[in-house]
């Protein structure tokens, strides 16, 4: 058996999420998704679920500028 141990992990910037934990939007609580592109993968996935919702838009927040899904129809 090997006498090296492991290392403690370094210490975290104390203002990031945690990574099993999404950013979400301050004003609307919404996942925060960093560009079209990743919003629209997700909604991708989402629908592909069984149980998932049968429609997802993307939009760009106004106030956190991220992207967001909605399951409202664009007008």
């Amino acid at each position: 058996m090997s006498a090296k141990r492991h290392k403690p992990n370094a210490p975290r910037d104390a203002h990031a999420a945690p990574w099993d934990q999404p950013q979400l939007c301050p004003v609307s609580g919404k996942r925060m998704h960093a560009d079209e592109a990743e919003a629209n993968a997700a909604a991708a996935h989402r629908l592909s679920e069984e149980r998932g919702p049968a429609h997802l838009s993307v939009y760009k927040c106004q106030y956190c500028g991220a992207w967001h899904l909605t399951s409202k129809k664009s007008r």
